[in-house]
């Protein structure tokens, strides 16, 4: 039971972060790639945390994860709510293809 566990969560949060990946790679915008970039990661690698707290049990490892995990949901956010102010202050994302995008 204890694998079936193990192995779900492996394979939520390497789809998870693979889905963020591409996501990155084929979205249009940059707003829409940071939702990728900063949701689904930190989906998949929570999960991969999780899964990595089901391999190893020890009360070492466990903080070490929790401490991760903390740090990951409260960086992962401002970093990508930073980047977006930014990007907006600037005059929005100007992709190629965009009536106004500078040749």
């Amino acid at each position: 039971m204890k694998e079936i566990l193990i192995e779900t969560a492996c394979a939520a949060g390497a789809l998870a972060v693979f889905l963020a990946a591409l996501g990155l790679v084929r979205f249009p915008d940059f707003f829409t790639r940071a939702h990728a970039a900063t949701k689904a990661s930190a989906f998949g690698l929570g999960m991969l945390l999780v899964a990595h707290v089901l391999v190893f049990p020890d009360m070492n490892v466990v903080l070490k994860s929790v401490f991760s995990l903390i740090a990951l949901f409260l960086t992962l956010p401002v970093a990508s709510q930073a980047l977006a102010d930014a990007v907006r202050r600037k005059g929005g994302d100007k992709t190629p293809g965009d009536a106004d995008f500078p040749d």
